[in-house]
Parts: structure tokens; sequence; C-alpha cells
């Protein structure tokens, strides 16, 4: 893996890792690589009262970054998004995905974090309190909101 894609993915994979173990959340984003090899965290502002969905953020993304690449005013760019993939027979499981595109290296793989929420479910959160009224259903200050497994990649 040459040195650009290598910065993207371990910037865009730790502020992933940042983002599920801190609040058990993920939303997309991408990172850049400039013109002199410097990294780039690029996010879309999200009006709380107006969320977008979720793919029309990828797109903008990607097109905003397709056309920076054109202007060639970077040279690589990662765009990370929540999927579900299937790793085992009728199974899916929550992950991320990484797909990064670069101005001289093709048919890169796409890289996946498989992760697993230990935040409750509103479901699991609503049983708990018919239970227990004062039942504890949300997580404690510091406490991991999300299980991480291996970086993968596929191609």
């Amino acid at each position: 893996m040459n040195e650009d894609l290598k910065k993207l993915l371990d910037h865009s994979v730790e502020y992933a890792s940042e983002l599920l173990v801190e609040t058990g959340d993920s939303y997309p984003f991408a990172a850049y690589i400039d013109t002199i090899g410097n990294v780039h965290p690029l996010e879309m502002e999200i009006d709380d009262k107006n969320v977008p969905q979720i793919q029309k953020v990828i797109d903008a993304l990607t097109i905003y970054c397709t056309e920076e690449m054109k202007e060639q005013r970077m040279r690589a760019y990662c765009l990370s998004y929540e999927v579900k993939i299937q790793l085992e027979e009728n199974k899916t499981t929550d992950a991320i995905a990484f797909e990064m595109i670069h101005q001289t290296e093709k048919n890169l793989p796409k890289y996946f974090l498989p992760f697993k929420s230990t935040r409750l479910t509103k479901k699991e959160k609503d049983a708990m309190l018919a239970f227990d009224p004062f039942a504890e259903v949300e997580p404690k200050e510091g406490e991991a909101q999300a299980e991480l497994g291996e970086l993968f990649a596929v191609k």
C-alpha cells in the first residue's frame, strides 16, 4: 500500500473507532490527502433539525472529492460510512466501510471494520424501564459504546 493510502486509512480507522467507542454512533465522513501529502478530515455540517439521509451525505462527499481531484487539489480521498455485511451465513454484522480513491492507484480494495454497539436499543430500554422504572438504561460516562472487530479488506 502506498504512503498516501496508508495515511488515509490510518486516519479514517482511528476517527471511526473513536466515534464508535465514545458515542456508539457513526456517520459518513471523509479524509483526503492534499497536494503535499497532508491528511485532512472532511465532514458535512449537519443541522439537528434537518438531518439528511445518509446516502445524500455520502453522495455530497463523493461529488466534492471527485471535483477536487479533477481540479488536482487533492491526491486521494477515503469515504467512511456504516454498512451491514454478511460474515456468516444468515447473519449480518454492522461495519464501517472505508472506500479509497487515488489519482494513480487503481482497483483498490474496500476495507471494513466490524463493530457491535454495546448500547441498549429503545426496545431494550423500554422493557427494562417497564420492569424497573429506576433501571440504569444510559451508559456510564467513559464506558465503551461499541466493541470493535478486526479491520479486513475485500477486493
